[in-house]
C-alpha cells in the first residue's frame, strides 16, 4: 500500500512540473515585458500537435475595444515546447487589424500595436504555427504614454 501511494506521488510530481512552464508565472513574466503600458487582459492556449489532415486547434477571443485608445499585444511561449504563437486581430467592420506573424516573409514579431478607430467587439485568433505542440499567452496592454 505505501508502495502504490509513493509511487503515486512521484507520477503525480512529475506530471506537474510537464507544465510547470506553462502557469501564472509565465503570464506575469509576458505582461510586465514593456514599459509604459498598462495590462488589460490575457489570453492562453494549451494545445497538442495537430493530426495530419486535420486543420491546427485555434483559440478565439472577443474583447471590446475603445476608439482612439493605443494597444499592444504581447505573445510568450512555452519555451520547452515547439509551438510558436500566431496571432491575429480582426474586427467585424474593418477585418485583419494587426497580428504578431507575417506569413509572406516567414517574420515573427514578439508584439504588435493597435490604435483603435472605432469602439466595438475584436476577435483575437491564436494558434501555433505549423500545428506544432505548445503553450502560448497574449497579453494584451494600453499604452499609456
Amino acid at each position: 500500500m505505501r508502495k502504490s501511494f509513493l509511487i503515486c506521488f512521484v507520477l503525480m510530481l512529475i506530471s506537474t512540473a510537464t507544465y510547470s512552464q506553462c502557469d501564472q508565472a509565465m503570464i506575469d513574466k509576458c505582461s510586465s515585458s514593456g514599459s509604459g503600458v498598462k495590462y488589460v487582459k490575457h489570453f492562453r492556449i494549451r494545445f497538442t500537435e495537430a493530426t495530419k489532415g486535420k486543420a491546427p486547434s485555434q483559440g478565439n477571443f472577443a474583447v471590446m475595444l475603445n476608439k482612439g485608445s493605443h494597444y499592444r499585444v504581447y505573445t510568450c511561449n512555452d519555451e520547452t515546447k515547439p509551438g510558436k504563437t500566431a496571432v491575429e486581430l480582426t474586427s467585424d467592420f474593418s477585418g485583419k487589424v494587426g497580428g504578431n506573424y507575417n506569413e509572406s516573409t516567414g517574420a515573427e514579431y514578439k508584439a504588435f500595436d493597435f490604435i483603435c478607430n472605432k469602439t466595438g467587439p475584436y476577435y483575437l485568433k491564436m494558434h501555433f504555427k505549423d500545428g506544432k505542440e505548445g503553450c502560448g499567452v497574449c497579453v494584451l496592454t494600453l499604452v499609456t504614454n
